[in-house]
């Protein structure tokens, strides 16, 4: 009986074959690539919008049908209001014109500007304003340049008779950029 016996013989690889080498090779392009996704995805997240922080997010969730309550009383008293703002000194001037419905003055009121910073509470600037009769100005310091929200809130007491939440945008002056 012939027998034929076959030579094992070392091949050289062709392109199409799946080796070891191959395999490991994509397993570690896989895992490399994963490592720069996680790493990219982590600085992002750290160095962009951080979102808002809330004390009590439930209190907050509750607190809602109040603001929409006062919010309608605010809007039936139909109160004027006018905001201007500028820097002064190392801060930025507030005045704020109240009139009602016949465009007369409000007088009265405990009103407070806050420049709200949009990620970081530790740089919120409040300022008091006070009256000189016919309207209420303050200065908030030092206030940065950049996008920022005024929020103005008129008080009678305990009672909150006003508040305007206004997106703004403080410019640096050219005397002093570093503000």
């Amino acid at each position: 009986m012939p027998t034929s016996l076959a030579l094992n013989r070392a091949r050289p690889a062709t392109s199409g074959e799946l080796t070891g080498r191959r395999v490991v090779a994509i397993l570690g392009l896989s895992f490399l690539v994963m490592f720069v996704a996680n790493v990219a995805l982590i600085y992002f997240a750290l160095h962009t919008l951080h979102g808002s922080e809330l004390d009590n997010p439930y209190d907050a969730s509750q607190a809602f049908n109040s603001e929409i309550a006062a919010a309608r009383a605010q809007a039936e008293r139909g109160w004027k209001v006018n905001v201007m703002t500028r820097a002064e000194g190392e801060g930025e001037r507030i005045v704020v014109e109240f009139r009602n419905r016949d465009g007369g003055p409000i007088p009265d009121l405990e009103v407070t500007a806050r420049f709200q910073h949009p990620f970081d509470a530790a740089l919120d600037r409040v300022a008091s304003l006070a009256s000189d009769g016919l309207d209420y100005e303050g200065v908030a310091t030092p206030v940065r340049p950049g996008r920022w929200r005024l929020v103005i809130e008129g008080k009678r007491g305990s009672e909150r008779m006003f508040r305007s939440e206004n997106p703004i945008v403080v410019a640096g002056t050219e005397a002093n950029p570093e503000r």
